[in-house]
Formats: structure tokens, C-alpha cells, sequence
């Protein structure tokens, strides 16, 4: 297991995190990083893509650039990663199709920001909290090949189900499970249905459903499994 990994399975913050993973790409030759998150939107509701702490070796004023500049429908690359499930190189993405005036606009705007070329590395995470890296301002020797690019892909998914780690948990801390809550997730977790569970704790399958609700809304989960899952490895119930 690269050394990077493992640094990112300890890392016991998400401030310990967004220090690590810029020197990381620094010794692969990108002194320059970005990571975005995907907050997921009700059905029927187009993701939103949320800059994130983490942007290192670029200006605070060239990232509001970009964000303003309506980059979500006009950047081709991270839809393309996202798509593809594999680092996508910017330059080769945008030879790869043939682009409107409008997106020709934005990529000579992205030319003047001055951050050379560089690779953008999709990453998935539950419940989809998806998002991406990317890297640039290359150095002479940064490693572009193959099995680097993979290290990175493989660090920077890892780094990113972290964060989504860190995430859950400070919401949970800001809603935390009532015990009625933890009872019929604990009954779930044991395999019982609704109708079960409402008959054990003398109540409803209405209000077992509405806690569920509760439970998979604090949990950040959005099946019966997921919430199971996420309370034993929170230690909310037993495994």
C-alpha cells in the first residue's frame, strides 16, 4: 500500500488532511491543486459543485475568477473525468471535441489565468457526494505517467471519501440521534422491517418510518444498508 494511503486513513482531521495532500502532489511535480466537492440536490435538482478549503499554489483572486465564470457549464474536463472514472488531461480533453464559441471563451480565459496544463482526477463517494482534483502548474519533472497517474487517482479517492468521513461526523455532532432513533436503527440493523419494529417497540409503522426518515437524513444515507452500516462504524449500535 503507498505510504499515502496510509497517511490519509490516519489523518484525524480534516485540517490534517487538507495540509497533506498538497505536498503530495508537490512531489509529483503539481504545485498547484484544487479539490471540488458535489453536493448532492433533491430529484430533479442538477448537483451543485462546491469549491472546498483545499486550493493550494493559485491565488485566492484567480479561484473567485474561475468560479464566477460560470464554470460549471462551460468546463468540459471535469465532466469529462466524471464520465470517464479516470484522470482526464486538460489540454487532451479539449482537442478531443469540438467546442462552442461560448466554451472557446472560457478555455482562453483558463489560458490566461497562467496555470499551464495539468490533469483532473474524478472522485466518488456516497450517497453521491462525488467530486474532483484537479492539478497543474507542472513542473519539468512531474510524473505523468501511467502508474503515478494512478497512485494520484487512487490517493485523491481516498482523500475524498475521508473528507466525506470528516463531513458526516460533524453533522452528526451538530444532529445527533435521539434514543428512540437509536432503537429502531439498532432493530434495522438487526434485520427487522418496518412492521416488525413497529410492533417490538409498540408504535406505528407511520412513526417507524418517520424516524427513518430522521435517521437517514443525520446519517447522510439514503437506504436502509447505508444507515446500518454507517451506525456501527460510528458506534451508535453494536455490529
Amino acid at each position: 500500500m503507498p505510504a499515502i494511503i496510509d497517511k490519509i486513513l490516519r489523518s484525524e482531521s480534516l485540517s490534517d488532511l487538507l495540509a497533506l495532500m498538497p505536498k503530495y502532489y508537490e512531489r509529483n511535480g503539481f504545485t498547484a491543486c484544487f479539490y471540488f466537492s458535489v453536493s448532492p440536490r433533491p430529484q430533479g435538482h442538477a448537483p451543485a459543485a462546491v469549491m472546498s478549503p483545499l486550493h493550494h499554489g493559485v491565488s485566492r483572486e484567480l479561484v473567485d475568477a474561475y468560479l464566477s465564470a460560470d464554470f460549471q457549464r462551460l468546463d468540459i474536463v471535469p465532466r469529462t473525468a466524471m464520465a470517464l472514472g479516470v484522470p482526464v488531461r486538460w489540454k487532451e480533453a479539449w482537442a478531443s471535441v469540438d467546442i462552442t464559441p461560448e466554451e472557446r471563451e472560457f478555455l482562453e480565459f483558463m489560458r490566461s489565468l497562467e496555470i499551464g496544463d495539468g490533469f483532473t482526477l474524478p472522485c466518488f463517494g456516497p450517497n453521491g457526494r462525488d467530486g474532483y482534483v484537479s492539478i497543474g502548474k507542472m513542473t519539468a519533472d512531474a510524473r505523468t505517467d501511467r502508474d503515478s497517474l494512478r497512485e494520484m487517482h487512487v490517493a485523491s479517492q481516498a482523500a475524498h471519501l475521508r473528507i466525506c468521513e470528516f463531513k458526516a461526523a460533524s453533522q452528526f455532532e451538530d444532529k445527533p440521534l435521539s434514543g428512540r432513533e437509536r432503537e429502531v436503527l439498532d432493530w434495522v440493523a438487526r434485520g427487522k422491517s418496518n412492521s416488525v419494529i413497529a410492533e417490538i417497540l409498540g408504535i406505528s409503522v407511520g412513526t417507524v418510518d418517520t424516524y427513518l426518515r430522521r435517521i437517514y437524513e443525520k446519517l447522510d444515507v439514503s437506504d436502509r444498508t447505508s444507515a446500518a452500516v454507517r451506525g456501527i462504524g460510528m458506534g451508535l449500535i453494536a455490529a
